[in-house]
């Protein structure tokens, strides 16, 4: 046998076998990343405030924003802390955190009204002046008279009016009041007449002012 011979006299080789191909796992998205190492964990950005609803703009270290985290860790509660409690707040749940505006501050009461002050009493009005008389002479009149006041029942209502109108001697008749109240210009000398009497008209008194009480008496130190 030569070497053609035996080579054409091999048996053939089988056919190789086609590989198998892999089973049709689903495979895990491409935004879910694995746990980053401890080293890597970046310092999460300072929390700006968007009120109660997610950040459309943020993402994470990894490039995932708040829509990854609404549909694999809804509540935030499966993976730390990388900035999502406080940018994806809705779907966190951390609504409440967010720092909510200071009240309006209240209106503060209008001050009373100043209570008037009592006016002051008005003051009261002066008393009339009450004249006196007394007899000058009887059955005697003027030496001249100078007006006629009026009829007046008594003598002492005739010196009010003398005096008020500054006479200081006065004719008056109580037999013949109608006769009237006569002020005398000049009293003397004096006319006689059986009906008339002659008065003089007396300045009123000042009320006299009450005296004050004596100063009581300090009781004296027993003896030593």
């Amino acid at each position: 046998w030569s070497g053609t011979e035996s080579e054409a006299a091999a048996p053939p080789p089988p056919p190789s076998a086609s590989p198998s191909p892999p089973p049709s796992a689903s495979l895990p998205p491409p935004s879910a990343s694995p746990a980053p190492p401890p080293s890597a964990s970046p310092s999460p950005p300072p929390p700006p405030t968007f009120g109660c609803a997610d950040s459309l703009s943020w993402e994470d270290a990894w490039g995932d924003g708040c829509d990854w985290y609404a549909e694999h860790d809804p509540g935030c509660t499966t993976y730390s802390d990388y900035g999502q409690q406080s940018n994806c707040p809705s779907t966190c749940g951390t609504c409440s955190s967010v720092p909510a505006l200071p009240p309006p501050p209240s209106a503060s009461p209008m001050p009373p009204p100043p209570s008037a002050s009592p006016s002051p009493a008005p003051p009261s009005p002066p008393q009339p002046e009450t004249y006196t008389y007394e007899v000058r002479q009887e059955n005697a009149e003027c030496a001249n008279q100078w007006m006629n006041l009026g009829e007046y029942a008594s003598a002492e209502l005739c010196s009010l009016a003398a005096g008020a109108a500054g006479c200081t001697t006065f004719m008056f008749s109580s037999a013949y009041t109608s006769w009237g109240c006569r002020c005398c210009s000049e009293p003397d000398p004096p006319k006689e007449h059986s009906l008339w009497t002659l008065y003089n008209v007396l300045p009123p008194h000042p009320s006299a002012s009450p005296s004050p009480p004596p100063p009581s008496a300090s009781p004296s130190p027993p003896p030593p």
